[in-house]
Order: structure tokens, then C-alpha cells, then sequence
């Protein structure tokens, strides 16, 4: 768990309910730590790509869609943040046009229409999958992509 004392302006200190009332509406943001009954909250801009190559993302990248996430989406990512929340985790959240992607240990999960991609993680037993992994599978096909060696 990451839990950094000297947070910079833009964060704040919401309830655990509030995290996961946002990440419902739709917005984007990253819980850098907790505090107490209390998560730190960022606001985020976009994905960090960290030490993935661009091979590994290929398939992320592959999108073109217009509008914003589904109800269905919105429901799936609400359900990830509130066992996130619940277990503690580090994660941000960001939303694209039908699609939404999730960030937390050392990959990302993407949900898009028809799937769910996990890029980033060598199997399913890594943190924080296990947590997650039925709420992905109801919503459809999950596909772990392999880093490359």
C-alpha cells in the first residue's frame, strides 16, 4: 500500500463512500493513499504509461470510439472502486469514450464494449485481479495480455 504524507495541492480528503459516489458519476481521478477513514484524492489527466513498451500497449491503443463510457461501464468501474476502496488499494481511474481504464498495482485494467483487457499483469492471480476478477468476467470476455520478454 502507498501512502505518501507529503501529498501536493491539488489532492483532497473525501470519505470512502465519496470515492466511489465519483468514480459513479463519471469522474476521472487517482486515491494516492488513505488516511484514516479517508482517501487522498488526485485529479488525473490521463494514463501514465510507466514501463510499458509500446508493444505491450499496442492493443490498448487500438480504439477510436466517440461519446462516453456505458451505464454498464460506469456500474463495472463503481463496483472495481468500491472493493478497491474496501481492500485499500492505490488506483486511478480514467474515462474514455465507451470505455474505462483502470489503473492499480502494475498494469491497467480496460474495459471497452465488448471485453475486458489486462495489460501489465503476469497472470490472474496478481494484485489486486483476485479482488475483481468476477465482476470482470460478468461483464465479458477477460483477456490477459502477456508483457513482452
Amino acid at each position: 500500500m502507498y501512502l505518501f504524507k507529503n501529498y501536493h495541492q491539488r489532492v483532497d480528503r473525501v470519505p470512502l463512500s465519496e470515492v466511489v459516489a465519483r468514480v459513479g458519476r463519471g469522474e476521472n481521478l487517482e486515491v494516492v493513499g488513505y488516511e484514516g477513514d479517508a482517501a487522498v484524492v488526485d485529479k488525473v489527466k490521463g494514463v501514465v504509461k510507466g514501463d510499458f513498451s509500446s508493444e505491450d500497449l499496442g492493443e490498448l491503443k487500438k480504439r477510436k470510439p466517440r461519446g462516453k463510457p456505458t451505464k454498464q461501464q460506469l456500474e463495472l468501474a463503481t463496483v472495481v472502486a468500491q472493493r478497491l476502496v474496501e481492500a485499500r488499494r492505490p488506483f486511478k481511474v480514467i474515462f474514455g469514450p465507451k470505455e474505462v481504464t483502470i489503473r492499480s498495482g502494475g498494469g491497467f485494467i480496460r474495459v471497452s464494449e465488448d471485453s475486458v483487457k489486462l495489460a501489465g499483469y503476469k497472470s490472474l492471480d496478481d494484485d489486486p485481479i483476485p479482488l475483481v476478477l468476477d465482476v470482470l468476467k460478468k461483464y465479458g470476455e477477460v483477456k490477459l495480455l502477456k508483457p513482452l520478454k
